[in-house]
């Protein structure tokens, strides 16, 4: 004879995987009537135990969506498959190449200078940049950025380039838009 449990056993179980909850759900054996009894136990993730809330650990960087800006000095990341040939990715294994625009600041006359930074983690092949482009915008303009030499394909690590932004005033804040294939972040900020 096959036994079916009600739904009411199974709804802590689901709704602790889905929530994603670090509490322990423990069924206890049927009682003497036929139905289950439930207990929880809460668990503490042993790195918590030492740490007080919100010391020592730094946000990740903002996955990055359609029309979200960002603050100069802040990461926008973009979730890559990890593996060497797409045939070889790792079944949902992803890592986050970040993008950060820093440094902004008045050169010469008409000129915003800044620094972008892209983050490679260990994808386990380069990561290819051949499209990507930084433009500056202030009010109703918006020109692209250069840079003495493009980033080309980066290993693993942080990579730096300075950049510059020939605007036709000398404006006190800008929009710099970093686009590389699919990916494209908004960063906002003042002009030093």
């Amino acid at each position: 004879m096959r036994r079916i449990f009600p739904y009411t056993l199974v709804l802590p179980i689901l709704l602790a995987v889905a929530c994603g909850t670090t509490e322990e759900v423990v069924l206890d054996p049927p009682n003497a009537d036929g139905g289950a009894t439930e207990t929880e136990s809460a668990t503490q993730d042993p790195a918590d135990e030492d740490s007080p809330e919100g010391e020592g650990v730094e946000d990740p960087p903002e996955t990055a969506g359609p029309g979200h800006e960002y603050d100069f000095g802040e990461g926008a990341a973009f979730p890559y498959p990890v593996g060497a040939y797409e045939h070889e990715y790792q079944d949902g294994v992803e890592e986050d190449v970040v993008y950060t625009v820093d440094d902004v600041a008045l050169g010469a006359p008409g000129q915003v200078e800044f620094t972008l930074t892209v983050e490679v983690p260990d994808l386990g092949r380069v990561f290819g940049t051949a499209f990507l482009e930084a433009r500056c915008s202030h009010g109703e303009h918006t020109v692209s950025a250069t840079a003495g030499e493009p980033f080309g394909e980066l290993e693993a690590g942080t990579h730096t380039r300075d950049m510059v932004c020939d605007l036709p005033e000398s404006p006190d804040s800008v929009l710099v838009s970093v686009a590389n294939g699919l990916d494209e972040a908004h960063f906002r900020g003042p002009v030093e």
